[in-house]
Parts: C-alpha cells; structure tokens; sequence
C-alpha cells in the first residue's frame, strides 16, 4: 500500500516538475518573442490560463483563427475578461467587426478597461464609416449604370431615328424608282400606238 501511495505522489511530483519546467520554457518564450515555441510549450500544460497563454502566443503569430478556438477553451471565470477582450483583438484583426464589437461590449460588462473601450469605438466609427461607404459605392455604381442605361437608350433612340431616315430615304428613292416606272395614261398620240395594257 505505502509503495503504491509512493508510486502515485512521484507521478504527481514528476508532472508538477514538468508543468514548472514547461511553464518556465514557455514564458521565456514569450518574453523573447518566438511566439512559436512559447505556443508548442504552452500547449505542454494543461490548464486555462495556459491555453489563453497559447492563444495570445497564436495572436502573435498571425494565426487568429487558430487563437479564436483556444480563446473559446478557456472556461474559468476569472479569465472571462482576457478571454473576451483579446477574441475582440483576434476578430478584429480577421476583419469579423460585427464578432470583436460583441467581445468588446461583453468584456465591459464584465470589467471597464480603457483599451476595451477604445477599440469598441474605434470599430464602431470603422463600421459606421463602412456602411456610408458602401452605400455611397452602391449609390455611385447605381449612377454609373443609369448613365450606361442612358446612354444604351440614347444609342439605341439614335440607331431607330437613323433607320428610320434610312428608311424613309429608301422609300423616296423607290418612290421616285416607281414614278419613273410609271407608264403615263394619257391618249395614244399615233393611232399607231399599243395600248400596252
């Protein structure tokens, strides 16, 4: 019994001795920039603020999609604020505004910080700067095809009068065609002359 007990607190002792280890690794990492390494160490421990830890080491990296599905992890609720105001970070940098707004506001709720506050804002003028954009390039290609339209009637009402010239022309130069063609009905001068009907 004693040599189990003993075998179970060297394990326990052992995996205490590797999380300080990896920890340790990890930080150092971090402090010298290889967000890489400082995530693969991060990724050796098993606990929440470690996985906030890798996620913000994913951050660093670029790899926001990657660093959403860690921030998602982290459950304890002393972490809530961390975890919501850097998901707004990360959706932010990954162009999702409607998605790091939302993070933002839960992030306040839970805790007022200045920064959250002025990324909020900043994002929300980004947003509404957006929309005025869009609806002024809708309202600009709007324009742009009512001119084509336009300019595609008038082409076309000028194509119809020009045929209709054409037309008209054609029909006097077949008409005059016609009264040249015409056989006068006036009375035979010389009796000598047919009656061609």
């Amino acid at each position: 019994m004693k040599l189990i007990l003993l075998l179970l607190f060297s394990v326990n002792v052992q995996a205490g001795l590797f999380d300080f280890v990896s920890i340790y690794q990890a930080n150092k990492a971090y402090e010298n920039k290889d967000y890489q390494l400082a995530a693969e160490k991060f990724d050796d421990i098993n606990n929440d603020a470690a996985r906030l830890n890798q996620a913000n080491s994913l951050y660093k990296q670029g790899l926001y999609k990657q660093a959403l599905k860690k921030y998602q992890s982290v459950k304890r609720e002393d972490l809530a604020f961390d975890r919501l105001y850097n998901s707004g970070n990360a959706y932010a940098k990954s162009g999702k505004i409607n998605e790091a707004i939302d993070s933002y506001e839960k992030a306040l709720k839970l805790q007022k910080d200045k920064d959250a506050l002025f990324n909020l804002e900043l994002l929300k003028k980004q947003k509404r700067r957006k929309i005025t954009d869009t609806k002024q390039k809708n309202k600009k290609h709007r324009k742009q095809k009512n001119k084509k339209k336009k300019k595609s009637k008038s082409k076309q009402q000028q194509r119809e009068k020009l045929n209709k010239i054409k037309q008209q022309r054609w029909e006097k130069a077949l008409n005059k065609k016609l009264r040249t063609l015409m056989i006068p009905l006036t009375k035979p001068q010389n009796d000598n002359e047919q009656n061609p009907w």
